[in-house]
């Protein structure tokens, strides 16, 4: 499977939603993603498969930081380390833009995430209790340094 990387836009709402349902417990909503899309000080990256999402990433940046509060691979594209190369794409996207820090959380049950997050030098700095719901569980922070890790 061959990946294009780029910006979303509003047109890929519909995809992006859809994706984020299936996964998601608590699901963002289209105006989430329209907001992020519009927005001077956010973007969302998608993998594309010939025409079709196969996952995406949301980033909020406050130079020199940025969070990502929401990545989600569809289900049919899990396993072929689509979320690795994604991510990989968004923290060049991200030096470029002067950004030298990424938080996010992350689910404590959430393992194929945390390896995911680590096998990129992300480090846990800390843990937020009863921080999701449905079902309520700790959120595990994470930190990478750019410069420091790549």
């Amino acid at each position: 499977m061959a990946f294009d990387f780029r910006y979303a836009t509003e047109s890929d709402i519909e995809q992006i939603v859809a994706i984020e349902e299936e996964a998601m417990s608590n699901p963002w909503n289209a105006v989430a993603y329209q907001e992020a899309i519009s927005s001077d000080h956010a973007f969302i990256i998608v993998a594309e498969d010939s025409g079709t999402i196969a996952g995406f990433a949301v980033f909020y940046l406050t130079a020199p930081e940025s969070e990502l509060p929401d990545i989600v691979v569809s289900e049919e594209y899990r396993g072929h380390g689509i979320g690795k190369k994604l991510l990989a794409h968004s923290i060049e996207e991200l030096k470029s833009k002067g950004i030298d820090i990424i938080f996010l959380e992350v689910r404590v049950s959430n393992t194929p995430a945390r390896h995911l997050y680590t096998s990129l030098g992300f480090e846990e700095i800390g843990r937020r209790k009863y921080f999701y719901s449905n079902p309520v569980e700790d959120a595990i922070c994470m930190r990478l340094d750019i410069e420091k890790d790549r």
